[in-house]
Formats: C-alpha cells, structure tokens, sequence
C-alpha cells in the first residue's frame, strides 16, 4: 500500500516546535496530509487523549496507530513518499542549529522535551 492510499492525520499544536519541524518538512518535500491543530479544535484534542495514547505533539495517525516525536515522523514520512534523502537532512539539522532535535510537546502546556 502507498503512503498515499494510506490513512494518514498529522495532530499538532501552534506553539510547539516539534510540531512546526515536521510541517517544515512536509512543505519542503511537498507533501500535504489533513492536519488536525488542538490548539483551535477540541474535537482533535480530545480524540487524541482517546486514541493516542500519549498526552503529546506532533502525533501522526498511521491507519488508527499513533506514531509520536518530531523525528520518527519525518522519518516515516520520508520513506513513505520517497523522500529519505530529504528526511535524513531533516533529522540531522538540529546538528546545525537550524531545526530543534527530534522531540515532543505535551498538550497540558507543561513544556517540550527532546
């Protein structure tokens, strides 16, 4: 099954880092998923404390399973649609201090951590 006939939903929030490295990457390499920000949708935020599993952003939605942390995203994402390449480069900027190490933001507002 290609990444594209696959159901992929990409949870974020508008203050987190993490959130804004992985959305970086999809403009980068051009790739569009439907978002669900549980900042501005409580609907979003509440189905993933449900199904998620983790209290945390970014969370990628692969088929129903959670996949969590900025740089297992971009990783799958990559390799998904053919973008490895461009999503090694991803994951080792922060070596570079363009982009924050691989990591999340809780959705309680109690910080980030890498």
């Amino acid at each position: 099954m290609t990444a594209t006939a696959r159901d992929l939903q990409l949870y974020v929030k508008d203050d987190c880092p993490y959130c804004h490295k992985v959305l970086d990457f999809m403009a980068s390499v051009g790739i569009s998923l439907p978002l669900r920000n549980i900042s501005r949708d409580p609907d979003a935020r509440a189905y993933l404390i449900e199904h998620g599993g983790k209290r945390q952003v970014p969370c990628l939605f692969v088929d129903g399973e959670a996949l969590y942390e900025s740089d297992a995203i971009i990783a799958y994402l990559g390799r998904a649609f053919g973008q490895v390449a461009s999503a090694d480069a991803a994951t080792s900027a922060h070596d570079e201090g363009a982009a924050p190490q691989g990591g999340a933001c809780s959705i309680d507002g109690t910080g980030c951590h890498a």
